[in-house]
């Protein structure tokens, strides 16, 4: 399974387009191929990671598995020295907060819906195609085909246009030489 990338004009396999690609979030011909090969992509995709993790080099050093979903992955940035945690308030908005500001809002009587304690900065690595981007690729190329196809039309409207002034023309000169014997 094989994609042509029109930016480096080579065809390369899904995972590189998946893992290591910076341009895979704006790139129209990923959201396309990876729509129509969602299930085989995924399933590459998390043998993949399942192999990385497996290594017991890497299972030290990082790959973690986001609760959110399973193509996110977190590798630890740096380790912190005092605690962190993520507050999730019943708005669902996500702050990181300190041990002290974590203690005061309890005191306020606030409570968080959760509550992640943070040892260690972690950063986003991997990410798919949001949907939002595959919608855009998906409009964006039924556009350019309605364009394209409305181009061809109209080339054939014009050679007929033009074959019935060519035939017409043809016709007067027939009508004139005639008239004129």
């Amino acid at each position: 399974m094989k994609l042509y990338c029109n930016r480096y004009s080579h065809f390369k396999d899904p995972l590189v387009c998946a893992l290591n690609c910076q341009y895979r979030l704006r790139c129209r011909d990923f959201a396309l191929f990876y729509d129509a090969n969602r299930e085989t992509v995924d399933s590459m995709l998390d043998r993949y990671l399942t192999f990385r993790r497996s290594r017991e080099e890497l299972e030290r050093s990082l790959p973690v598995l986001a609760p959110s979903g399973p193509h996110l992955v977190l590798e630890v940035k740096r380790k912190m020295a005092e605690a962190m945690y993520i507050w999730i308030g019943a708005d669902d908005r996500a702050e990181l907060v300190t041990h002290q500001e974590a203690l005061k809002r309890a005191e306020q009587g606030m409570k968080p819906k959760k509550i992640y304690r943070v040892s260690q900065e972690m950063e986003l690595r991997y990410q798919l195609v949001p949907r939002r981007q595959i919608e855009k690729a998906k409009r964006e190329a039924s556009v350019e085909e309605a364009r394209a196809r409305a181009r061809r039309l109209r080339v054939v409207e014009d050679a007929g246009e033009k074959n019935e002034k060519e035939a017409a023309m043809k016709g007067a000169a027939k009508r004139r030489r005639a008239a004129s014997r």
